[in-house]
């Protein structure tokens, strides 16, 4: 995957998902970043958040993305995003 933040400018990070755990009620989304730095990212997901993407993760036009990508393979995406 590709992140960026707002505290590390035009700089884009490079990364995978270890894995997701639940923890005390909470999904743990483990992110490992392979470039330009290795860091280990948490995500703690909790309840509230958890309706809003599994309504968005199940909308059609996700769906339809996710399944386009799976049959034609990845697209390179935006130079920018």
């Amino acid at each position: 995957m590709r992140m960026r933040s707002t505290g590390l400018g035009k700089t884009e990070l490079e990364a995978d998902v270890a894995s997701l755990e639940l923890k005390e009620g909470m999904l743990l989304l483990n992110i490992q970043t392979t470039k330009p730095v290795i860091w280990h990212i948490r995500a703690g997901i909790q309840r509230k958040d958890i309706f809003k993407m599994m309504k968005e993760v199940l909308s059609f036009r996700v769906i339809k993305h996710v399944l386009g990508m799976m049959i034609r393979g990845n697209h390179p995406g935006p130079a920018e995003f």
